[in-house]
């Protein structure tokens, strides 16, 4: 069973790692883990690269809505499913308004290594996480 994860919580013991006490900054780091590990969670799908929440330029700082069924459903097993449906995400993504010149570029070096047969499982985890978060974060 997880437990839900509480951001003012982890934030709280984030600010710790700074304590002048290596106690205090031990504690904190173990506290964090637990709280991570109790969500349910990885690391990969808390920590998004700044260049991948983009520049945006809405100026009514409407949301945008992404369809997540893709991103809750079961990974699939077969390889050329998982590159499909990776290629899929990367094609919503790269269609979202406001991502910045880093970001797209990262999304095309996708597209090449899945062409090139080097996208592995780690990396179609990864990309489903990033692409659920980014749509939760509009």
């Amino acid at each position: 069973m997880t437990e839900p994860l509480d951001r003012d919580d982890v934030i709280g013991l984030l600010k710790r790692l700074g304590s002048d006490r290596d106690e205090d900054v031990l504690e904190a780091a173990r506290q964090v883990h637990v709280l991570i590990t109790a969500a349910g969670m990885a690391w990969e799908e808390l920590l998004v690269p700044d260049e991948a929440v983009g520049d945006s330029d809405d100026s009514d700082g409407a949301a945008e809505e992404y369809d997540l069924a893709d991103a809750d459903a079961e990974p699939p097993v077969d390889q050329a499913e998982k590159n499909a449906e990776s290629l899929a995400l990367i094609d919503k993504l790269l269609a979202r308004s406001g991502i910045s010149e880093d970001f797209r570029e990262e999304l095309t070096g996708y597209k090449a290594d899945i062409a090139e047969g080097e996208f592995g499982d780690a990396d179609h985890q990864y990309l489903r996480a990033l692409y659920k978060r980014l749509s939760k974060s509009g």
